[in-house]
């Protein structure tokens, strides 16, 4: 019979007075550990990547235009704007010739360049340098993994007694367990998940538009509103992000818990007072089934003796006893021999395996 038709089949009415007559306690000590990583950032940074990398591939732009008065010798384009200042300026010409040639001294002088160094794009900037710091101390705090790690002790004991019998029982239970939480998403670990952060980053710092601001002023708070910033989609995620920087870079973001607790659960006391009656019966049930057996044997033996012979008590007692100390002797050499062969044989393993030893060295 197996154990669960065996639970199936039990008599309740035994297991309930058992259990009535039984003296039980039971301690039930836990170890809890939590460690509580708060990883919204990954899922905050993970949103705005794709508005600043929109912003990085096609950043805003603006013409830079300089003007300076200089020799006619260094002049090296001459441009309406150059003309029209000549003419309102005098004063630089040089000479004019008779058929009207105009030599000036010096000239006006126009450069203009294409930059990036906006407030708007040096926000950008100053945002991706945040963010790397930012990312990097989240990192270093400490494994960014969630857990629970439990320890549980429990200590039974039980006891059993009346007029023919006695049973106790004492039973420690340990258990250890790891219980972590799951912080992928879409199939990506959540390592596969920083590892990207960190790529992108890397990425976003070595491109042509950061290196370009290089020696760009930074951008601190509070951040000016400029129409771009509070109307254009993807720096108001920009900002956004900003902002969620700047708060949570105060508190740390990983919280370790350790609690112990002791109780004394009823529950799982009823279940150790029914596990403390199923090692009873058993134990109970084998003594009965080698007590039968012994009987059975011994009651088969001496009625085959009686009924085949004319034998008294007495004689039959001298015979029994002889018998059975000469069996107990036979038994005993039996035991001795087999000792002594397994002696043996370890003697020989011995020598060999010495002998091994000294070809091998």
């Amino acid at each position: 019979m197996n154990i669960v038709d065996y639970i199936n089949n039990l008599n309740k009415e035994r297991v309930e007075k058992f259990i009535e007559s039984i003296s039980s306690d039971i301690t039930i000590k836990s170890d809890i550990e939590k460690k509580i990583s708060d990883t919204s950032w990954i899922d905050m940074v993970e949103e705005c990547i794709p508005y600043l990398d929109n912003i990085i591939r096609n950043p805003r732009r603006f013409i830079v235009q300089e003007e300076n008065i200089v020799p006619i010798e260094k002049a090296k384009v001459v441009t309406e704007e150059s003309i029209r200042h000549l003419a309102q300026n005098t004063n630089l010409i040089q000479e004019v010739h008779e058929d009207g040639t105009v030599i000036p001294l010096k000239l006006l002088n126009v450069y203009r360049e294409e930059t990036v160094d906006l407030y708007e794009n040096r926000f950008i900037k100053s945002l991706v340098d945040n963010l790397y710091t930012f990312v990097q101390n989240k990192l270093n705090e400490s494994d960014q993994k969630s857990y629970a790690k439990v320890h549980n002790v429990v200590n039974y004991q039980g006891e059993k007694k009346d007029k023919n019998s006695a049973y106790k029982i004492t039973l420690t239970l340990e258990s250890s367990f790891d219980d972590e939480v799951d912080a992928s998403k879409d199939g990506h670990s959540l390592e596969e998940r920083i590892e990207h952060i960190r790529d992108v980053l890397a990425a976003f710092r070595s491109s042509t538009f950061i290196k370009n601001l290089k020696e760009s002023s930074p951008v601190r708070s509070p951040i000016r509103k400029t129409n771009v910033i509070l109307k254009e989609p993807n720096f108001i995620k920009a900002l956004e992000l900003w902002e969620y920087l700047e708060k949570n870079n105060i508190k740390p973001m990983t919280s370790i818990e350790k609690t112990s607790t002791e109780s004394k659960d009823t529950n799982i006391k009823e279940k150790y007072d029914l596990g403390f009656f199923i090692d009873s019966d058993a134990l109970r049930t084998s003594e009965e089934v080698h007590t039968e057996y012994n009987e059975a044997i011994i009651s088969k033996l001496i009625n085959d003796f009686v009924y085949s012979g004319n034998v008294t008590e007495n004689e039959f007692r001298k015979i029994i006893n002889k018998e059975f100390k000469e069996a107990s002797k036979r038994k005993h050499k039996e035991e001795a021999n087999v000792s002594k062969c397994f002696d043996d044989f370890v003697s020989y393993f011995d020598k060999v395996l010495h002998k091994a030893t000294t070809l091998l060295k």
